[in-house]
């Protein structure tokens, strides 16, 4: 295992390496990065295990625009997608996304801010739609989330 010196300088050393290459420009560039050195930090992966793309469907023309962030499990090879909804923020939560109980549309169903955030939710069966009513553990973005179907009544009405 590399010392923390080590890990640290690598973590530096992707930002900028990420900078240069990344198509999203400079500071879309910065913002995957730092997206996908706090989502491996916080969930003990290395950086190869994490990759970012921005999110089409909760754009914004604003300073941190929404990031994916999926995570791969070395082991399983499992996949877990999170949003970054406001990147340019470090003590803003990832969303895991999963799909609705209703409608099936990809939308948050839980916030994730260290590994056993993410522990806790799989901990649980999932959600079932008649469920929906009582549920205390979806974040409050659940509701107005993009991610719903237009048929879906949780979803926000345009």
């Amino acid at each position: 295992m590399a010392s923390l010196a080590e890990r640290a300088h690598a973590a530096a050393a992707f930002i900028r390496h990420h900078n240069v290459i990344s198509l999203h420009g400079p500071y879309r560039a910065e913002e995957h990065a730092r997206t996908a050195v706090r989502l491996a930090a916080a969930l003990g992966l290395g950086l190869d295990q994490i990759a970012t793309t921005p999110d089409w469907l909760r754009r914004r023309t604003t300073p941190g625009e929404p990031i994916l962030a999926t995570a791969t499990c070395p082991d399983t090879g499992e996949t877990y997608t999170f949003l970054a909804r406001s990147p340019l923020y470090d003590d803003e939560p990832f969303e895991l996304l999963g799909p609705c109980p209703e409608c099936g549309g990809t939308v948050p169903l839980a916030e994730i801010r260290h590994l056993a955030d993410l522990g806790t939710h799989l901990a649980h069966p999932p959600l079932k739609a008649e469920e929906l009513l009582r549920a205390d553990t979806l974040p409050d973005t659940f509701t107005r989330d993009e991610g719903h179907t237009c048929t879906c009544s949780y979803g926000e009405t345009l």
